[in-house]
């Protein structure tokens, strides 16, 4: 059955105070909204629960020139406003040059029509695209059920292999392995002004109803990213089921610095097969200050899925992981 999407106030802010203002005023009533690729869809297929609420008004952000701005100095780093579009990020000179890893993730979602629309803070915050969480039959433990119906029906695609707890559902956003891969910070508005947090500890746990921090009277407005030093290698790898449009099975980040063959530092963050961006400390702890080669890589593509406990029938992450672990290292070491 198709729905039609249900009445709601539409509102725009004409900048960031104002619509901290109006979040404060309205809470889980309101929602804000940019591209709102993922937010209608989900009000049009009625998704709701007692901790999901279908919004009654939406804060368009739009109009926010700061929102839509990408600025780049090479003391301060590059600042990315939330509402600036995929394919702006993709197409932008200064990202394609100093911050390839993010065009690079950027220009593997969706599809151009979804990228046209679909704006960084969107992909950031986007709910899990686990088929019991879309379907408005389940009342599933991220709307306020008492189950997560994955754990044992239907989990061969955007369900965790690591770090699972109450929903297994696997974060799938592109971007936010890269940008932590990048180590950026996240603004954050509210009713107390601005804060910064770092990309990763704005992402919540499987034991919460929602993905990030945000409070219903907060919203993510400006992403920043530290300059990379000279020598700095960025890959970003992805595997999906069809490789025009589809979600992350799994994808690897990686940005490390080499020197003469060692690598002086590295991060590599793992998409598709965690709650959240997961940062593979171990993998890093095995190459790090150290001479790159094959046994090498080999053995932190092992330790990159130490922890994994794969779920009955998406078992074959583990190895497809390991896989895209070892071309992102592979490419780094023929940089």
């Amino acid at each position: 059955m198709l729905f039609e999407l249900p009445s709601f106030e539409h509102v725009d802010a004409r900048n960031v105070e104002e619509a901290a203002s109006l979040l404060r005023k309205y809470r889980r009533r309101a929602r804000v909204i940019a591209g709102a690729t993922d937010l209608l869809s989900l009000m049009k297929d009625r998704i709701e629960g007692p901790e999901c609420k279908i919004p009654e008004i939406l804060i368009n952000l739009k109009r926010i020139p700061e929102m839509t701005r990408i600025t780049y100095d090479e003391g301060a780093g590059l600042k990315i406003g939330a509402g600036v579009t995929l394919n702006r990020l993709a197409a932008s000179d200064v990202i394609e040059k100093e911050f390839k890893i993010l065009s690079q993730s950027a220009l593997q979602v969706g599809t151009t029509l979804l990228r046209n629309m679909g704006t960084l803070g969107g992909n950031l915050c986007q709910r899990p695209r686990c088929l019991y969480f879309r379907h408005h039959d389940f009342l599933c433990f991220k709307k306020g059920g008492s189950n997560c119906y994955a754990m044992t029906g239907e989990h061969r695609f955007y369900h965790s292999i690591l770090k699972h707890g109450k929903c297994v559902m696997a974060h799938p956003s592109d971007l936010a392995p890269a940008l932590m891969a990048l180590k950026a910070e996240v603004t954050i508005m509210g009713p107390d002004g601005s804060r910064e947090v770092p990309l990763q500890e704005f992402f919540m746990g499987p034991n919460h109803y929602t993905e990030t921090i945000l409070k219903a009277d907060e919203c993510l407005t400006e992403i920043n990213v530290p300059s990379q030093n000279a020598g700095t290698v960025q890959v970003f790898l992805k595997e999906r089921i069809r490789q025009a449009a589809d979600f992350a099975l799994s994808s690897v980040a990686t940005v490390a610095r080499i020197s003469d063959g060692v690598c002086e530092d590295i991060r590599i963050v793992l998409g598709g097969v965690a709650p959240s961006p997961y940062v593979a400390f171990m993998a890093e702890g095995v190459i790090k200050g150290k001479k790159l080669d094959e046994g090498l890589i080999s053995q932190a593509a092992e330790a990159s899925v130490g922890e994994a406990k794969p779920l009955r029938m998406n078992g074959y992450k583990v190895d497809l992981t390991k896989t895209l672990v070892k071309r992102a290292l592979a490419s780094i070491l023929t940089n």
